[in-house]
């Protein structure tokens, strides 16, 4: 039994860093020598060593290294994929698995004596041949892994000696492996435990047999563990409670409903620093951080790199080279991706295996993209680790480096941008944590979004590979195990809070969370139908847009194209931010848009005749690349795929009538009564005769033609900038090619319009121009800027 050393220091060792924060922050009044304080990880990690005095296997290693264990055993059985990408994502199941029967000492061979049905021994038999290779590999290169410690640990004495005692927060359960070593510590050391028990942790009364017949919930307790007794009992007691519960209807809407009840809260008294808002994932936190104009908060887990660019370029190359869709063209100009770079530095590289150069290259061109320093701080931290890991090790075939493609190079490293948090330094007072953060605090008002049932409980990646059966018998922790441990966290966060607030998403398809009902008695009461919308969605009426917008600008002096022509006489405003002041559309619909069908089938006939492949095979072929993953993509492709047959058996009429195609998509820029007017012809085809025909492919099903009784009216002069780009020719007519019916309909007043157009021309040699806005409300109805105009 230790003996007690008064030279010797105290340690408290809490669950986290935020509870030592906490746990200081309460002690700032008091005049007192404080002991030294570690997180329990800490206190494992410095307590005990290898045996064997191995080092211990580095993460991405170690996934390179189960996928070399793996290599001649048939994954998919595990429901896991052998793609190195999927595999890369999938490969923390089956270090959870091992981890979880390792520090419970629970061996293969026993689950298969538990498996009485045989229903999962195939599973089992595969998972320990994965288990035997791993664990050959780590000797051969004399790693060990925390899979092998529960058996292989020593403690290190010469840490442990510096101390009189140590006092732990116990917080949730600690498997079969961390108590024994807590127990062994204490043969060393006198351990001191405080627990809290309530319905949910009642397992942990099974970690003091001794004691067992003494320990009740709805108690908190100090156990001296070194003397087995107690030596502390407190009752918990009931806090006079305000609780909302609110279902919303979206994501943004938990955001508006936040900031409600940290206004509803300040006014009721409650400093800002005893408000938590607690989060089930990184998601809503990434959204709440571009909301928080007010500086409210601070991030416990640091603020993400999620919305950063570096991480959007990379996934989005990445996500292009997998599985390319017509949007991410766009995408990639958006985020001011070069084709050349985009091409040279990834594309042409992308199945060979990666050399220094080309991780130079590629990691270098990345780093452009970020611009914070804290990041880029840690960027070359990464940078410094993948090298090492890569280059440095010699594996099992003594080459100097891993064979890695860069394609799974480039999946290691979006997995290491999702480890980068910069720490937050924004002095916002109200913190923003999850759930496992709160352990060991306390906070006076809490605030819990997400709380539906897909969310909480948080499933967990452990639960796969066998049944709840088997786990039961094993004495592995169970789904209902892990359940009860989430409910013990948030039953003791809410217990000791006085105003509670939490939301759910209400919809088709998501619920409130079955905790609600478990954790508050008659929840009904506290249910409160509410619109939070107006709080970030507050309707105001921008007064600058009422005024004139007048400008010196001489218009003639401008490019045209018959788009930006045709927007500026439909309307002056739209025109202005459109073309003046940049300000582009965009859409995040999953539905295409039907410009972008039109842009598909446009590529699909331009590439056909370019490949001398105008024929149904290769534009079904081609047209069926864009349809993957897009359910309403492929259902427009192939309704288009019907039409263009008659498209291809017309074009067959055309070709035997000796009209040959000319050109496609050609473009021209031209000075016209001295303006510039540019643009891309879709199409001219050649007569016999040696004249030329001019054709404007059309999707649209709502196609019309200018008539001698209505061209007067009309915006469009598409195919009088066509003419008067290509006058060197003998032209014979010009028209819409329409791809719904396979019909050509011509431009029957040419002449008519060209007369206009010049009109419209001269108009543009101005001084000064009003840009207001149409007096045609009908043009507004599916306008892009009808919201800043106040017309929606």
């Amino acid at each position: 039994m230790p003996t007690i050393n008064n030279s010797k220091e105290s340690i408290q060792v809490f669950p986290t860093s935020r509870a030592i924060r906490g746990y200081l922050s309460s002690l700032k009044t008091s005049n007192q020598l404080l002991d030294k304080n570690i997180t329990i990880a800490d206190l494992f990690q410095r307590s005990v060593l290898d045996k064997q005095n191995r080092k211990l296997c580095e993460k991405n290693l170690k996934i390179l290294y189960l996928k070399e264990a793996i290599s001649n055993i048939k994954i998919e059985e595990l429901g896991i994929s052998g793609d190195f990408n999927t595999f890369f994502k999938q490969s923390d199941y089956i270090f959870r698995f091992f981890l979880e029967t390792a520090n419970e000492y629970i061996e293969f061979d026993k689950l298969l004596e538990f498996d009485t049905y045989l229903k999962y021994s195939d599973h089992i038999e595969i998972l320990q041949q994965i288990y035997k290779n791993y664990v050959e590999i780590l000797e051969k290169n004399s790693y060990t892994d925390n899979i092998l410690m529960p058996k292989n640990y020593i403690l290190n004495n010469n840490y442990l000696e510096q101390f009189n005692d140590i006092t732990i927060y116990l917080e949730g359960y600690l498997s079969s492996y961390e108590f024994n070593i807590i127990k062994d510590i204490s043969k060393v050391v006198q351990i001191n435990i405080k627990i809290l028990l309530n319905q949910y942790n009642q397992k942990n009364i099974e970690l003091f047999p001794l004691l067992k017949d003494n320990l009740e919930i709805k108690y908190s307790y100090t156990i001296d563990l070194t003397n087995h007794k107690i030596i502390d009992k407190i009752k918990l007691d009931d806090v006079k409670q305000n609780i909302t519960i609110s279902g919303v209807s979206s994501q943004l809407e938990q955001i508006s409903f936040i900031k409600y009840q940290i206004m509803k809260m300040h006014q009721k008294g409650i400093l800002p620093e005893d408000i938590a808002v607690i989060v089930p994932n990184e998601k809503i936190s990434s959204m709440l951080e571009l909301f928080d104009d007010e500086h409210y908060f601070n991030f416990a887990m640091g603020r993400g790199i999620l919305n950063n660019k570096i991480v959007q370029v990379i996934k989005l190359i990445n996500k292009v080279l997998i599985d390319k869709e017509p949007k991410d063209i766009e995408k990639l100009k958006f985020l001011e991706v070069k084709d050349d770079d985009f091409q040279n530095i990834f594309q042409n590289n992308w199945d060979k295996n990666i050399d220094k150069n080309i991780f130079d290259m590629i990691l270098n061109y990345l780093f452009s993209f970020e611009e914070d320093e804290d990041v880029l701080e840690k960027l070359e931290q990464i940078k410094i680790s993948l090298d090492i890991l890569i280059f440095t090790h010699i594996n099992h075939n003594n080459s100097d480096s891993l064979d890695i493609k860069v394609k799974e190079f480039i999946k290691l490293f979006i997995n290491q941008l999702s480890t980068i948090s910069v720490d937050d330094v924004s002095g916002g007072k109200i913190t923003v944590l999850g759930i496992l953060e709160t352990r060991a605090i306390e906070y006076e008002a809490i605030i819990v979004v997400d709380f539906n049932d897909d969310k909480i409980p948080k499933l967990s990646i452990k639960d796969k590979f066998i049944s709840t059966h088997i786990k039961e018998l094993a004495k592995l922790p169970t789904i209902n195990d892990r359940e009860n441990l989430q409910r013990y966290y948030y039953k003791r966060i809410f217990d000791k809070a006085q105003q509670i607030a939490i939301c759910y998403i209400d919809d088709e398809q998501s619920v409130m969370s079955r905790f609600i009902v478990q954790l508050f008695n008659n929840y009904k009461q506290y249910l409160i139908k509410k619109d939070y919308k107006s709080i970030l969605f507050n309707k105001k009426v921008l007064n600058h847009f009422y005024k004139d917008i007048v400008l010196d600008i001489d218009l003639s002096q401008k490019q045209w194209s018959a788009t930006s022509l045709k927007t500026y006489l439909s309307c002056k405003r739209k025109y202005y931010y459109n073309y003046i002041q940049n300000i582009k559309d965009h859409t995040i619909s999953i539905k295409p848009q039907s410009f972008e069908i039109g842009n598909i089938i446009h590529n699909a006939l331009e590439e056909a005749v370019k490949n001398n492949s105008l024929n149904t095979q290769y534009i079904n072929q081609y047209l069926t690349t864009y349809a993957k993953n897009n359910p309403y993509l492929v259902l427009e492709l192939e309704l288009w795929k019907k039409k263009l047959e008659n498209f291809i058996e017309f074009e067959k009429i055309r070709a035997s009538n000796n009209i040959k195609i000319f050109s496609v998509e050609q473009p021209f820029n031209i000075n016209y009564n001295g303006i510039n007017l540019k643009g891309k012809i879709d199409r001219i085809d050649k007569y016999e005769d040696n004249t030329y025909e001019i054709l404007d492919y059309k999707t649209s099903s709502s196609l019309k033609i200018d008539t001698i009784k209505n061209y007067e009216d009309t915006t469009d002069f598409q195919l009088e900038f066509y003419y008067l780009s290509q006058r060197d020719k003998m032209i014979q007519s010009v028209g819409y090619y329409d791809l719904n019916d396979s019909s050509i309909k011509s431009e029957v007043v040419l002449k008519e319009k060209l007369e206009l157009l010049d009109m419209h021309l001269s108009r543009l040699k101005t001084k000064e121009v009003n840009f207001n806005c149409t007096d045609t409300i009908s043009n507004c109805q599916f306008c892009s800027y009808k919201t800043i105009c106040e017309r929606d």
